[in-house]
């Protein structure tokens, strides 16, 4: 359980304790500003009276010199790096959610097995991460710098609840920047997830970290270790006869079929030969097993089963760090108050905070809050630049508003009165300097953009109508096509109207969190671009269900039909009936014959009046897409002449064969760009871009 610390780290403030290891400390932390919890992230620290042990103090900087320069998705980011009270330190990325031997020991306990498609895509994400660990080039030499983690097991793969994979801890890893060989006779790494050629002392490449890698992928199907033992020494000799030891893990779960018994123990030959030569062709071979062997498989499934299967855990953590980080605003909002006899000049400013009372923070030992209601702050020259973000705005009478404290009333300077613009110029320039500090880009922003990711959705309307009239549910909201509406809620029924003076366009909508759904519009005389929306055959006496289909990737099919019905292409939607037998045909140009036989149950729609079903079609001829934006984005692609929206970053989408042009845009910056790619059959195409402010 973690252990409340509250205690300041030089410009960061430790909130609690997570783990503790032999000679390291790990911390959740916030900066140590004024409303500077926009972002948690995570302390790494040499406990106190171990910064002497030259060997610790070299694995620790190794760990700074072999990760600072990564920036992959499936690798934890270094933030920044120092040393405070004689005691070095790492800042890096938080992943709220827990390692795969958390997961491994909660599916135990539940009496079930870890889902196969699971199982598979975590390690197809954490072999994606080791790729970019071993091929990784110095920023500035262009040499490659053949990293190997070498300490590859469970708990150094986490698992986001979002359902993100992370490698961690490259702190043993070994490069060709180590000043530092490995003495002759140590093995650096866990036992039961050591390669045979580590245990015997050869030289290592990657294809050890694929043997590692492989171990925790037949435990995770397995639910059990691999190379159990009494001891290190029996761990070993196990290890150094897996060729007969290994069996496959079909053997143990029945779930698991024999095209992924063969990629797992392919994974676990002992001769590295006989092995996938690199991380990647790991990669690929569980990126081709996972879509045959789950056609339907998406990756947000990870999110579903990890928020259920920790769920009470969730709701506890999210109440704890609430109130360590109400304690740290409690405390850090005291370090404004002066030091005694302070003198007031013709150029102070007075400040009067109101704080809350003595229940808010657990540190009465060092504040009595009972003793503090007003706060007189006697400040010479103007406000210092506090690294606060700008919501904290001035208004016209030249108060601040700041969140989650109250209000501050500052009194303007007799001479001048520019000390509300200048005080709150400094703080917007203070936030900008902290997050290029940390290697953030305005956090503030992307922040935003996150809180409201869940809960909000927009909509493009194409069409060529200037006069028209853009209604949501009887509130009208633009004028005209084309248009894009904003903010719109989601997750709830969405009664669209756009009408001209002859004709009118209505449909129902439900908008899924973060989605940027594109809706053709075409008013021509009295009719409307959408056919009717079509109704299954639905027995008179039974219920049914609004039925909307997601597929992908997008583009225009030929034919949808549900049990005969021809569906609109556009914006596929059916009325169906509940526990009835249906059954989907999609036809489409360059992809296989979809047909799927399928119920929608009345026990999972509930009270729900919509159902969103999402299709994936399989391409007869196909790439693989991946992109990384900084700052993120979202990828405007047109396929088949209808758009098609992801954000950014992703991986391994599949594409159909062509060349398209993709639109990267962030409008909350102001930031775009335009690239050409050309995917080719079977190849994967690996985009980073910067994006650029427009013009």
């Amino acid at each position: 359980m973690a252990k409340e610390v509250l205690k300041k780290f030089g410009r960061y403030f430790l909130l609690d304790q997570i783990a503790q290891g032999g000679m390291a400390e790990i911390y959740r932390a916030r900066l140590a500003a004024a409303d500077g919890a926009g972002r948690l992230i995570v302390i790494k620290r040499i406990q106190a009276g171990y910064g002497a042990n030259s060997e610790f103090l070299q694995m620790f900087r190794s760990e700074i010199k072999v990760t600072m320069g990564f920036n992959h998705p499936n690798i934890v980011q270094l933030y920044d790096y120092g040393e405070e009270q004689s005691q070095p330190y790492i800042a890096m990325e938080l992943v709220d959610g827990k390692n795969l031997r958390q997961f491994i020991g909660r599916a135990n306990e539940s009496k079930q097995k870890f889902p196969v498609e699971l199982a598979a895509h975590i390690i197809e994400q954490a072999a994606s991460g080791l790729h970019y660990a071993h091929t990784f080039k110095d920023k500035i030499s262009g040499k490659h710098l053949n990293i190997i983690h070498r300490d590859i097991s469970p708990q150094n793969v986490l698992i986001s609840y979002d359902g993100n994979v992370k490698v961690i801890d490259f702190g043993i890893a070994k490069a060709s920047t180590n000043s530092e060989a490995t003495r002759a006779g140590v093995i650096k790494g866990k036992p039961s997830y050591l390669s045979p050629e580590q245990i015997s002392g050869e030289n290592l490449d990657a294809r050890s970290d694929v043997f590692a890698l492989g171990i925790v992928l037949w435990e995770l199907l397995a639910g059990k270790k691999l190379f159990p033992g009494e001891n290190d020494l029996a761990i070993l000799k196990l290890i150094e006869s897996c060729q007969t030891h290994v069996k496959p893990p079909s053997t143990v779960n029945s779930n698991v079929p024999k095209e992924l018994d063969y990629i797992v123990l392919k994974a676990l030959a002992k001769q590295p030969e006989k092995r996938y030569q690199t991380a990647e062709e790991f990669q690929r071979a569980l990126h081709r097993f996972l879509y045959a062997f789950s056609a339907e498989f998406n990756p947000g499934d990870l999110s579903y089963y990890a928020k259920d299967l920790f769920k009470d855990e969730i709701v506890e953590d999210r109440k704890l760090i609430q109130k360590l980080n109400d304690k740290v605003e409690q405390l850090l909002s005291l370090e404004l108050a002066p030091a005694k006899g302070a003198a007031q000049s013709d150029s102070e400013a007075t400040m009067t905070m109101r704080v809350r009372g003595a229940n808010a923070t657990g540190s009465r030992e060092v504040f009595d809050m009972k003793a503090v209601e007003k706060v007189q702050v006697v400040q010479t020259g103007p406000l210092p630049a506090a690294p606060a973000r700008p919501r904290m705005a001035t208004n016209s009478t030249g108060s601040i508003s700041i969140p989650r404290q109250s209000t501050a009333h500052i009194q303007a300077p007799k001479k001048g009165g520019r000390l509300s613009f200048v005080g709150a110029a400094a703080a917007v320039i203070a936030a900008v300097f902290v997050a290029s500090e940390l290697g953030v880009q305005i956090p503030y922003l992307s922040e935003v953009m996150d809180e409201k990711a869940d809960k909000e959705a927009s909509l493009v309307l194409e069409g060529d109508h200037k006069n028209a009239e853009i209604m949501i549910d009887g509130k009208r909201v633009a004028q005209g096509l084309p248009a894009t509406i904003k903010k719109l809620p989601a997750g709830r029924a969405l009664r669209l109207i756009v009408k001209s003076p002859t004709d009118q366009f209505e449909r129902e909508l439900m908008l899924r969190g973060g989605e940027n759904r594109v809706l053709s519009v075409k008013l021509q005389g009295l009719a409307v671009a959408e056919a009717p929306r079509k109704q299954a055959r639905t027995p008179a006496a039974g219920k049914g269900v609004l039925l909307h289909l997601q597929i992908t990737p997008g583009g225009l099919p030929a034919r949808v039909e549900i049990n005969g019905e021809a569906l609109s292409l556009r914006d596929p939607s059916i009325d169906v009936p509940l526990d009835s037998p249906l059954e989907l045909v999609i036809d489409r140009p360059g992809f296989r014959p979809f047909r799927r036989e399928f119920v929608v149950s009345s026990q999972q729609v509930g009270a729900q009046k919509e159902w969103m079903m999402e299709v994936q079609l399989e391409p007869l001829s196909f790439g693989f897409l991946s992109i990384r934006t900084s700052p993120s984005a979202e990828a405007h692609i047109t396929i088949d002449g209808h758009k098609w929206v992801k954000k950014t970053p992703f991986q391994d989408e599949k594409m159909p064969v062509g060349t398209y042009n993709i639109r990267l845009v962030n409008d909350l910056l102001g930031m775009e760009k335009v690239v050409t790619v050309n995917i080719q059959q079977s190849k994967v195409i690996n985009l980073e871009e910067k994006l650029e402010i427009r013009n």
